[in-house]
């Protein structure tokens, strides 16, 4: 008996102790609603990047994507072929995963963030990256290049 509380007791030690120091990755994942026009394939391989990385993603078909950019103040020149909500923040486009994590992370003052049009070498876009890519704010300002 005295062997198996000592067992028990390691194993409660070692959870308390990943409990805190694992910290966000215990965290419930973050959900994220994807919406996209319909059959939009690299929609579908964007939100499995997501998936991959942890999030909870629904994706949702909308036949209005701009009039829904437009409700949730996305200009268009910082369309793209999907807008997320996450949290109180909309993300447009194939921004990598990094940069939300950032921004969930840093909560800055901003309404969302944006990698506008749909480049290749972005995740869920096949191709080779052609150059820097910076993610805007939905105000325009530069959030993140890389």
């Amino acid at each position: 008996m005295k062997i198996y509380l000592k067992k028990a007791t390691a194993l409660l030690s070692l959870l308390v102790f990943t409990s805190i120091f694992a910290g966000n990755a215990l965290a419930a994942p973050a959900k994220v609603s994807l919406y996209h026009n319909p059959g939009c394939m690299c929609c579908e391989q964007y939100a499995a990047y997501l998936d991959n990385k942890g999030y909870d993603v629904n994706v949702i078909d909308t036949d209005d994507l701009a009039g829904f950019n437009d409700k949730h103040g996305v200009p268009p020149k910082l369309a793209s072929c999907h807008t997320m909500l996450i949290g109180h923040y909309v993300i447009v486009g194939h921004v990598p995963e990094p940069e939300i994590a950032k921004l969930l992370r840093e909560q800055p003052d901003t309404k969302g963030i944006s990698l506008p049009g749909m480049p290749t070498g972005t995740p869920g876009m096949p191709g080779k990256k052609q150059g820097p890519f910076v993610v805007r704010t939905l105000s325009g300002d530069v959030y993140a290049t890389f």
